[in-house]
């Protein structure tokens, strides 16, 4: 199913009906991860029929992929107003505070993203779903660098680029997985400290 298109195919209703179907698998995975995740937890948390997950969704796999279509939607939608700047470095340090904002690095959104790839490879469409929404994203930052490296010197831009995503990779982890885990403001800094170390012609700006 593809947000974009099925959007203009339902009512108004349906749409806020759907939206809330999302928010209540949202809430199920974090609390019961994928595999603990049914037409049956999802419906009272949503507070509609099973019958109404059918019609909308049709099975667990389809609920789940929309799930996920609209979080990476939401996503994309979040990291491409960072690349609005006209400055590389403005664009570089809004893809990491984006991936380290409430919105997108909360504790329940970090067991959705985790379940999620967990899963992606027993699931080709989720695999899929990710891997087409995450070539977007690694271009947009993989532009910024190259863009500022040739202004300003610094490492080889496909380096610099997965060093950054590499090292927000392992602070989500961090957040994730530690009992006591790091704030996100902790976090952000740790990203900028890192970014400094790896661009210390620039480090001065930001």
């Amino acid at each position: 199913m593809t947000p974009q298109k099925d959007a203009q195919k339902v009512s108004p209703t349906s749409s806020r009906t759907q939206a809330r179907v999302i928010d209540a698998v949202v809430e199920v995975i974090a609390r019961h991860g994928i595999s603990g995740t049914t037409f049956a937890n999802v419906s009272a948390a949503a507070e509609v029929s099973q019958g109404v997950l059918v019609f909308h969704f049709k099975n667990k796999d389809g609920l789940l992929a929309e799930t996920l279509s609209r979080l990476l939607q939401e996503y994309g939608n979040a990291w491409l107003n960072a690349m609005s700047a006209n400055d590389p470095l403005e664009r570089i340090l809004g893809l990491i505070s984006v991936d380290l904002s409430p919105e997108i690095c909360s504790q329940k959104m970090l067991a959705l993203w985790f379940s999620f790839w967990g899963e992606a490879g027993a699931k080709p469409l989720y695999n899929k779903i990710c891997v087409e929404a995450e070539k977007e994203r690694h271009q947009a930052m993989l532009d910024s660098c190259r863009e500022l490296v040739a202004a300003g010197g610094g490492p080889d831009p496909v380096l610099l680029t997965n060093s950054i995503d590499a090292f927000t990779d392992g602070l989500w982890l961090q957040m994730h997985m530690q009992s006591q885990p790091i704030t996100r403001a902790e976090a952000l800094e740790s990203a900028k400290s890192h970014l400094r170390l790896l661009i210390p012609q620039h480090a001065h700006r930001f």
